[in-house]
């Protein structure tokens, strides 16, 4: 939902913006453009927030699988006789959530990279720091958004596998962080066997 008003922004604005959202969520519903269409639950979700200088900037994600077309409500005239808005991005669109784009590929690189040190720390008895920890977990919730429905279920049950390996870790349990990042390395193999 990227709402822009015409008039100077408000907070009260803002909060009509997300008072709408949130009411068309709770019906199990979205509404992209003219479209209200019905969805299911969450795949991904992500909220932050931060402040640059003298700026508070506030980001909300969520990726929610499209539901039966037929119950797609709203479609305007205009957009009911309207050319496709591009092939090609419809096309990117499925392209992206198969996780093969630039940017997947990146994360995907750079998720494996930090799994690397992070293992290989645990294995020499070391926790790994608090910056590697949050980059990792960080990565693993970037890379949700590219998850394959297939496979889906499989990635979260890994992500939750990473968490109590790094729960282990930080509490100084580095044998049962080993054997959960053992069960992380055997989930993957598993996966990529199945769905590669």
């Amino acid at each position: 939902m990227s709402v822009q008003h015409c008039n100077q922004n408000t907070l009260e604005n803002i909060a009509a913006d997300l008072l709408a959202l949130a009411n068309d969520l709770a019906q199990g519903k979205l509404r992209v453009g003219n479209r209200l269409v019905a969805i299911g639950n969450p795949l991904f979700l992500k909220t932050k927030q931060k402040i640059t200088g003298d700026t508070a900037y506030c980001t909300l994600s969520f990726q929610v699988p499209l539901l039966a077309s037929d119950k797609e409500t709203r479609v305007t005239v205009d957009q009911q006789h309207a050319p496709p808005k591009n092939a090609a991005g419809s096309d990117s669109k499925e392209f992206r959530l198969k996780g093969r784009p630039p940017e997947g590929k990146k994360t995907k690189k750079e998720l494996s990279r930090l799994w690397k040190t992070v293992t290989h720390n645990l294995e020499q008895g070391q926790p790994p720091t608090p910056a590697e920890e949050k980059a990792l977990v960080a990565a693993f919730e970037s890379y949700t958004v590219f998850s394959e429905p297939a496979w889906h279920e499989e990635w979260l049950r890994c992500f939750a596998q990473l968490r109590e390996c790094l729960a282990c870790a930080r509490k100084g349990e580095i044998p049962n962080a080993l054997e959960y990042a053992e069960e992380v390395n055997r989930l993957t193999k598993v996966c990529h066997k199945l769905h590669k």
